[in-house]
């Protein structure tokens, strides 16, 4: 649409389906404002355009042509009409071409434009005196061409064919000259264009579109085909035509819409000075309206939801404002079944050298179908954090119920049996050497299931970390690990001090843990270092945990199998803290929490 509306050098006028000017192009504007014309004639928007042309139709034949051929194009009795006039200035011999065509998509109105076609017409006349003396070059260039050329007199007798016609219907073009053009384009084609026909023997330019089979039927082109009248001192003698393959465009166009279809995309030009928008008819399925439905920036307002109606307003004034882009994420109620649809519109806003806004290009994709899917999504990614939260929770609580059963009940029966042990060994009256040997066996066995529940219990819930502080716990777990990995140098900053509740403490020391874990089995490091303390920020002091070592690295994104990551990651979250995992291979791997203090 905005090659029609907007050419480089075409004044350009949009007109509503009353033939009132909606928006006109900046080079109707200095156009008129060059040649004298009032600020409401270079406005244009508002003027009647239909009521102008129908006044001059009453002493101008070429006046009553356009006003017959834009009545036509808002009847949607033509596609395009066309119409050479002059428009002389006092410096000079001027020619213009006035074309109209209907608005695409679902809008009503017509596209009006006017293109200056002096130096063609100037060309064409200096082209007609030297005809005589060129005719053989300029058949030679036509032949040459693959658009069917050809001239048909005011009886529809032809004067001239290209060789092209030989491809497109099979005919040797030195037999067509004399030919009325029934014979050779067939009865139903010429049925069909017979309207265009009769429209460019009255003096108004044609264009359409029209299907054509190749010679053999075994394929179809599509055809751009141009009416284009010869007029002699006012009448006219004839006329030429132009057809022109425009079968990969047409390809592309299908395939284009074929790609909105698939991809739920639509897309849409708003002029910014009336308000008015022209949509794909991809745009208006996705919107769930028809052509009877207002294409304004009012009437697209209604589509919002109420609850988004205000954020897409003021995100829409300030990309005004600023030049941003659009971009935005939105719901609107369908008014064809009521529903409730996501949007995600995508827009450009072009402006004049001095920085005004003129219109606003863009797409709206219909992404309901995703956003629904990542609720759906979130729904199932929240239910697995509670899960993975609450398995968390209960091993932390087996773990301590264990510790405890250890503690109160193994322990004990421990402590009974290396003091009976001792006992027999202390009993003079078990003098015989093999009854002491058994003793100091017994208790030297009971002795090392006694450290080893010990262990078992510390490391199931650390009692440091309830008889302690936090920074104590944490140094006692790495000097008990660096004493079983002397071949890892490690450094430790611990800050004394540190207050904080039982989960935060043990979420800490269990990260710790798992760290130290990785270290081990995968990081293949030779030096470690931990830093715990904490760290002012706006809402409150936070514990912050640092742990680096200079290992082989990882990559963060790839999946992982392990549940260490995701546990750790779980404790964090669970507790409102952040954790940062950040790596690569051969550098290393860095792990920081921050934790709320409480």
């Amino acid at each position: 649409m905005s090659i029609l509306i907007d050419p480089l050098w075409d004044t350009i006028a949009v007109l509503d389906e009353h033939g009132v000017i909606v928006s006109v192009n900046t080079v109707w504007r200095d156009f008129a404002e060059s040649n004298g014309g009032s600020a409401v004639l270079a406005s244009g928007v508002g003027l009647d355009y239909l009521a102008v042309v129908r006044r001059a139709a009453g002493s101008d034949v070429l006046a009553a042509a356009a006003l017959q051929g834009l009545e036509e194009v808002l009847n949607g009795q033509q596609s395009m009409f066309m119409l050479e006039y002059p428009c002389h200035s006092p410096e000079r011999e001027r020619w213009f071409e006035l074309y109209a065509t209907p608005m695409r998509g679902s809008a009503t109105g017509v596209i009006v434009g006017h293109r200056d076609i002096s130096t063609r017409k100037r060309a064409l006349a200096q082209s007609a005196a030297q005809r005589g003396h060129h005719r053989h070059n300029l058949s030679a260039v036509l032949n040459s061409v693959s658009s069917m050329i050809g001239y048909w007199d005011r009886h529809l007798h032809n004067r001239f064919a290209n060789h092209a016609y030989r491809d497109w219907f099979g005919i040797d073009p030195a037999t067509i000259p004399g030919k009325h053009i029934r014979e050779v384009i067939g009865e139903e084609r010429y049925r069909l264009n017979l309207p265009y026909i009769q429209a460019a023997l009255r003096g108004s330019a044609q264009q359409f579109e029209r299907a054509i089979p190749s010679p053999d039927g075994r394929s179809v082109r599509h055809a751009l085909a141009r009416y284009i009248p010869d007029v002699v001192n006012g009448g006219v003698d004839g006329f030429f035509v132009e057809v022109t393959d425009v079968t990969s465009i047409k390809d592309s166009e299908f395939a284009l819409q074929r790609a909105q279809e698939v991809g739920r995309l639509g897309s849409y030009m708003t002029d910014l000075s009336s308000g008015t928008w022209v949509g794909s008819p991809m745009l208006d399925t996705i919107f769930g309206i028809g052509p009877e439905y207002e294409h304004s920036t009012a009437g697209w307002e209604r589509l919002l939801y109420a609850d988004d109606r205000q954020p897409v307003l003021d995100r829409l004034r300030r990309v005004l404002a600023t030049g941003a882009a659009f971009d935005m994420e939105y719901r609107i109620v369908r008014p064809a079944d009521g529903s409730l649809r996501w949007m995600h519109g995508l827009g450009q806003v072009e402006r004049t050298p001095k920085g005004t806004p003129v219109r606003m290009l863009g797409t709206v994709q219909d992404i309901t179908e995703r956003k629904l899917a990542e609720q759906a999504t979130q729904v199932l990614l929240d239910q697995n954090t509670r899960l993975v939260r609450q398995l968390i929770d209960m091993q932390e609580r087996e773990r301590v119920a264990l510790a405890r059963e250890l503690h109160d009940e193994l322990s004990q029966h421990l402590t009974a049996i290396r003091a009976f042990a001792g006992a027999i060994q202390r009993d003079e009256a078990n003098a015989h050497e093999r009854i002491r040997a058994a003793a100091r066996a017994i208790e030297d066995s009971a002795r090392d299931i006694y450290h080893v529940s010990h262990r078992l219990m510390e490391g199931l819930h650390p009692s440091i970390l309830d008889a302690a502080g936090l920074a104590d716990a944490v140094g006692s777990l790495l000097a008990g690990w660096g004493q079983q990995h002397p071949e890892i140098e490690w450094r430790a900053s611990l800050a004394a001090g540190l207050v904080c509740d039982a989960p935060h403490r043990l979420a800490i020391y269990r990260i710790v843990q798992e760290c130290l874990s990785n270290v081990v089995r995968h990081a293949q490091a030779e030096r470690l270092r931990i830093v715990l303390g904490t760290r002012r920020s706006p809402d409150g002091d936070r514990l912050r945990l640092v742990i680096r070592d200079d290992g082989v690295g990882m990559d963060v994104d790839a999946p992982h199998t392990g549940f260490g990551l995701l546990c750790m990651r779980e404790r964090v979250l669970g507790l409102g803290g952040s954790l940062q995992i950040t790596s690569r291979r051969g550098a290393g791997t860095r792990v920081r929490v921050l934790l709320p203090c409480a």
